[in-house]
């Protein structure tokens, strides 16, 4: 392969890796398999191994996949939360022991073997016995911050069971829910927003990133502990041992569970459970393999991304035979013509399926498939069903893309010979505008809670938004009149419209949804450019100058800014009042500049992410335990053991009263004894 070959194709893989971590950590809606995904790295990593000119440090092989959310603060995991290989066949899991046991000199060694929750991985910590923090996996080193939302999950235990507790204990397990749990909460949602979600997997993640913890509770949650972080004052011997510890401190382990001693033991485990893995309560997509021994795990270490000691066995896939019905194209909110096919609906998994994903037309013509077509197909986990390969052809050759937009009938393109992808270009394509809404009001972007797409499609039918302004401008008699919609939903819903009015202008450029820029490129640029206007005065040189941006997302940026539509677009929200400036970024030498605080009990006047966000604008951080590094304590209403641990530790407290008056003037208080 000659040199600008290889940087084409590092190039490419790097973008689809990073484009498929976002898909499964950021937006839960992976489009390739594990096994697919995991393709892609190997092939990258063997170029950077046999071209290290061309080898980045941030190339995605050698960070941990993985998502921090701005929306949540942020816990730094006592130790990093890895992820594991794969295997995918019984060959390659004999390849792993049969490895381990060289490394190890044949000792014999003993393994622990368990199914693979198909959930939610979250780290929790106790400090006296005492649940203190909980978190998300996050990028490994870093989490979402979900204390209050992991207290509401019912089987872990707010305070350990067994004696004399270790000072310090974090562990890690899988958040998740079970089916039965899964199929009633689908029925509720789809009753309430007309829409559901699509596995339950999303739904557990979900639910543990809610802002009310109340409908995390909801939601009925469940955990299972799989592995140790760190424990002071305590050891162990095993694997084993650490999980029977877990269940004199309360918590809930898997019944199917076993010590192997050998390569045959784990084989037929192996076989039982794909034999009856559908039988479990939960969904598991795989096996995890470990040595037992703590010291010899210790001993064989770890890769930059995984522990040498472990692996993941994840299931074959599942097949079936039936009939491409028909090939339906959509269009997405940036004007991508996708095809997806309609199939004769086949049980594959438990699961009826009817539809599978085609990705695109060059996929199309790969497969050499068309409608009426008898084709195979195969589900991987909660990816979307794919086609294999035709089984039997009904009509030649196959099927060609459409020349025009099925939504509002203007040509289409592809813009360059590099790109896979037909795009409508018109701007007032409906199809494109609806997508557009359902992302402008989504969590991560103007986040209107309860402003699904069962409510945007109503809106669109009864011509009430025409223009996405127009959201600001319903009134209550429009709500109301929506099905299923009664005082309180009304009541809910407008507060969130008004209430995104004030958002940061971080999410508006996120909403605005700018071609290339996702979310951290929305942040990173809002709070280099200050305000909306100055990103419409900006020249290509301006957006260069950051760091972050290179010169494809620099043009997408002028491009977009200099539209006459989107100028249209930004007149109308500012005139519906909606906030086109970001606030000013954390300010050293203020009086907040290095102290630590930690928020406890309920605020009634702010939010934990409005207090967050204040103190750090003033130079403050907000870590999510009490220590002697602490400064400063803000006491909400309820607060509980974080309180008398500040007590303890002579931390200086502040209830919220103090805390508003104390905003920028922190020196009142410096010598307030409490």
């Amino acid at each position: 392969m000659i040199m600008g070959n290889i940087q084409n194709r590092i190039d490419y893989l790097r973008k689809e890796l990073i484009r498929h971590n976002g898909l499964y950590y950021e937006s839960n809606n992976p489009e390739i398999s594990d096994s697919e995904y995991d393709n892609l790295a190997k092939e990258l990593e063997q170029i950077e191994k046999e071209n290290p000119l061309f080898a980045l440090p941030d190339s995605p092989t050698k960070k941990i996949s993985g998502f921090v959310s701005s929306s949540f603060e942020q816990i730094k995991h006592s130790s990093p939360m890895l992820s594991l290989d794969n295997t995918y066949s019984q060959k390659e899991t004999a390849k792993w022991y049969e490895r381990i046991e060289k490394n190890l000199n044949n000792k014999n060694t003993e393994f622990t073997i368990e199914p693979k929750i198909d959930g939610v991985s979250a780290s929790l910590t106790y400090i006296n016995g005492s649940l203190t923090a909980g978190a998300t996996r996050g990028d490994g080193e870093t989490g979402e911050d979900i204390t209050e939302n992991i207290k509401k999950v019912k089987n872990i235990p707010y305070k350990l069971k067994a004696d004399n507790p270790p000072y310090f204990f974090e562990l890690r397990g899988e958040v998740y829910i079970d089916k039965s749990d899964f199929r009633k909460l689908n029925e509720e949602i789809l009753m309430s927003v007309g829409q559901k979600f699509a596995n339950s997997r999303n739904a557990a993640s979900g639910s543990l990133r809610q802002k009310n913890p109340q409908i995390t509770a909801e939601r009925k949650l469940r955990f299972f502990v799989h592995s140790l972080g760190k424990i002071d004052g305590k050891q162990f011997e095993s694997q084993s041992d650490f999980l029977q510890y877990c269940r004199k401190c309360g918590f809930q382990l898997q019944d199917n569970f076993k010590i192997c001693h050998s390569l045959k033991e784990i084989m037929d485990f192996m076989e039982i459970m794909i034999n009856n893995r559908d039988l479990l309560h939960y969904e598991i997509d795989g096996l995890v393999i470990k040595v037992n021994s703590l010291q010899l795990q210790k001993e064989l270490g770890y890769t930059n991304k995984s522990p040498r000691w472990a692996v993941a066995f994840k299931f074959p896939a599942k097949q079936a035979t039936t009939k491409l019905s028909r090939i339906r194209v959509q269009v997405g909110r940036t004007g991508i013509i996708t095809p997806s096919a309609i199939l004769e609906s086949v049980t594959l998994a438990g699961v009826t399926i009817s539809h599978a994903t085609l990705h695109n037309f060059e996929e199309i013509e790969r497969l050499n498939v068309n409608e009426g077509d008898t084709v195979l197909i195969e589900r991987a986990g909660d990816v979307i069903p794919k086609i294999v390969k035709v089984v039997k052809k009904e009509n030649r050759g196959f099927f060609k893309p459409p020349h025009n937009c099925p939504s509002c009938n203007s040509g289409i393109v592809k813009e360059n010979e590099e790109e896979v992808a037909y795009r409508c270009i018109n701007p007032e394509c409906p199809a494109q505008f609806r997508r557009h809404l359902i992302h402008f009001v989504s969590r991560n972007a103007m986040d209107i809670d309860g402003f699904g797409k069962a409510v945007i499609d109503q809106f669109l039918d009864r011509k009430k938004i025409q223009v996405l302004a127009d959201i600001y401008y319903l009134k209550y008699d429009d709500f109301i009149k929506l099905d299923l919609f009664k005082e309180k939903k009304t009541s809910n819903l407008m507060k969130a419209v008004a209430a995104s009015k004030k958002h940061p202008l971080s999410k508006l450029l996120f909403a605005l949804g700018i071609r290339r820029i996702g979310e951290k490129v929305s942040e990173i640029i809002a709070k280099k450019f200050k305000s909306m206007e100055a990103l419409f005065n900006a020249s290509i040189e301006d957006f260069t100058r950051v760091p972050e941006i290179g010169s494809i997302l620099a043009l997408s940026l002028k491009e977009f800014f200099e539209n006459k539509t989107v100028r249209n677009v930004i007149d109308n929200l500012i005139a519906a009042g909606v906030n086109m400036i970001e606030p000013e970024a954390e300010q050293s030498g203020t009086q907040f500049d290095g102290k630590m605080f930690v928020l406890t009990g309920e605020l009634k006047n702010h939010t934990r992410e409005q207090a967050g966000k204040i103190i750090r604008s003033l130079g403050g951080k907000v870590v999510s335990s009490v220590s002697k590094k602490t400064d400063y304590i803000v006491a909400g209403v309820n607060a509980g053991s974080k309180l008398k641990k500040a007590k303890e530790l002579n931390v200086k407290i502040v209830d919220e009263a103090e805390f508003d008056v104390l905003t920028g003037k922190l020196s009142l208080i410096e010598n307030t004894k409490f």
